[in-house]
């Protein structure tokens, strides 16, 4: 395309240039989304299921998108530490309550699972966007470690809510999220 394309021009072309399925998979999240925009309850399992499968798409979208390099692991993993330590600040479970009998979780409604998995898909959109026009920074340190500490830190604060709703039954270790996921 060419450099002296108006903002708007590139915006709309880049829309129209899209692929169809991605579209599909964004109807997807905001559906997933405005289901945790009404109070539910949840199972052990389904606690985990949207932070390790978000966790995947978004080491898998580093990973894709930076290379499959030990740096851009290494950058999506500090991502998740940092922010699974700066998550346990955030009153993710202030509105959770455990029923022991029935080992569920009742959550209150709540917006911040829908923004975290936009920001997740925004930001997979956003760097293969940016590919497309600068496909040389693909191959560059800093974007590999710009991309996975993005991704990473995502992932973490999924994780932290998960694991903010998990403590409510006394399961207090990120490998519990692992455990209750039914993944051995």
């Amino acid at each position: 395309m060419p450099a002296d394309l108006p903002v708007l021009t590139v915006i709309l072309e880049v829309l129209r240039r899209t692929p169809i399925w991605v579209w599909g998979v964004l109807a997807a999240i905001v559906l997933a989304g405005a289901l945790q925009m009404r109070s539910h309850v949840l199972s052990r399992r389904r606690v985990a299921l949207i932070p390790i499968g978000l966790g995947a798409y978004s080491l898998w979208g580093a990973l894709a998108i930076a290379g499959f390099h030990a740096q851009t692991l290494i950058a999506w993993a500090a991502g998740v530490a940092v922010m699974l330590v700066a998550g346990r600040g955030l009153p993710w479970a202030s509105r959770v309550r455990h029923d022991a009998r029935r080992d569920v979780f009742e959550v209150g409604a709540t917006v911040w699972p829908l923004v975290l998995m936009l920001a997740v898909f925004a930001t997979r959109y956003a760097v293969t966007v940016t590919l497309v026009f600068h496909r040389e920074w693909s191959s560059l340190t800093g974007f590999a470690w710009l991309v996975g500490i993005g991704y990473g830190a995502l992932s973490g604060l999924l994780a932290s809510r998960a694991l903010a709703i998990l403590a409510r039954a006394g399961v207090r270790r990120p490998a519990g999220l692992v455990a209750v996921a039914g993944v051995r």
